[in-house]
C-alpha cells in the first residue's frame, strides 16, 4: 500500500526542486524520504512549488496530450500546471539560453478566454467551452525541466516540478470563430531555417479544443475557476525538437499564423 507523504515531506520536495531552480542547475531524483508515488502528492507538491516562484498566474498549460509524448513519458491522460505570468511572452521573444537548463520546443494551440468557466457540479461540453473562448494563438513552449534526464522521471517527479514549465511565447492568432477547423491546421518547427518537424491539430486529443474540453472538466473537479483573460496551451502536435544557445526557432500554423523565438547566448 503507498502512504502518501506527510506536509513536511511535500515541502521538503518542493524545496528541493526550487532551490533547483533559483540555481539553474538539475538535480538527479528527489530523495525517497519525498518522492511523490501518488499523483495527490505530485500535485501538492506542484502547488507548494508555484507558489514559491512568487510570481502571478497567467494561465494553465496542458502535458501529454499528443499519444506520442503520452507514450513517451507512460501516461494514458494529459496532466495540467499553472503558467506563471512571468514565463508568458509575445511573439518575436528573445529569451535568454542560460535560463533554461536545456531546451525543447512543444508545437501548440493555446486559447485565451472571454468569460470564465467556473466550478458547478455539471461538466462542460465542447460547445460551451468553444463559445468561451475569445482568441487562438499559435505558440511554443519552452519545455525544460529541472530534473536530470527527465524523459525517464517518475510521472509524479515531473508533475511535480510544475510539469516541465520554461516559458510560453504566442502569436497573434485569431478569433476562434474565424479560425477554421482547428483539427484540420497543419503545424511545422523549423530551427535556423531548416524544418524539424510537423504534425496538425488533429495530434493532440484529435482537437485542441478537446484538451480544452479536459481542462476546463479538470478544473471544475478542482474547484478551480479558468478566468476570462488567461491563456492555456494544450500540448504539443508535434514530436519534441531540441534546440541550442543562439538558435531561432519559428513554428507556423497553415492558415493561423507563425510564431518566434530565439533563444540568446550569453
Amino acid at each position: 500500500m503507498t502512504v502518501p507523504l506527510t506536509d513536511a515531506a511535500q515541502r521538503q520536495a518542493a524545496d528541493h526542486l526550487l532551490a533547483a531552480r533559483r540555481s539553474g542547475k538539475v538535480i538527479a531524483d528527489l530523495p525517497d524520504a519525498c518522492k511523490p508515488q501518488t499523483l495527490a502528492d505530485a500535485l501538492a507538491i506542484r502547488d507548494l512549488v508555484f507558489a514559491g516562484l512568487g510570481d502571478e498566474q497567467a494561465g494553465w498549460f496542458v502535458g501529454c496530450s499528443n499519444p506520442h509524448i503520452q507514450r513517451q513519458l507512460g501516461l494514458d491522460e494529459p496532466y495540467c500546471a499553472p503558467l506563471a505570468a512571468g514565463t508568458v511572452h509575445p511573439s518575436p521573444a528573445q529569451l535568454p539560453a542560460a535560463a533554461f537548463p536545456s531546451i525543447t520546443l512543444e508545437v501548440e494551440f493555446a486559447f485565451t478566454l472571454g468569460r470564465d468557466l467556473v466550478p458547478r457540479e455539471t461538466p462542460y461540453g465542447y460547445a460551451e467551452v468553444a463559445e468561451a473562448i475569445d482568441r487562438v494563438h499559435p505558440a511554443i513552449e519552452v519545455v525544460t525541466s529541472h530534473l536530470a534526464d527527465w524523459t525517464h522521471q517518475s510521472i509524479f517527479n515531473i508533475i511535480a516540478d510544475n510539469g516541465t514549465d520554461g516559458a510560453l511565447v504566442f502569436g497573434e492568432g485569431a478569433p476562434l470563430a474565424s479560425a477554421g477547423t482547428l483539427s484540420a491546421i497543419r503545424t511545422s518547427v523549423s530551427v535556423n531555417g531548416e524544418e524539424k518537424a510537423t504534425g496538425s491539430g488533429a495530434d493532440v486529443l484529435g482537437d485542441p479544443l478537446n484538451v480544452m474540453v479536459w481542462l476546463a472538466n479538470r478544473s471544475r473537479e478542482d474547484g478551480i475557476t479558468l478566468k476570462a483573460g488567461q491563456i492555456h496551451n494544450t500540448g504539443s502536435t508535434t514530436p519534441m525538437v531540441l534546440a541550442e544557445p543562439g538558435d531561432i526557432c519559428r513554428a507556423v500554423f497553415e492558415g493561423l499564423g507563425d510564431v518566434e523565438v530565439t533563444f540568446v547566448a550569453a
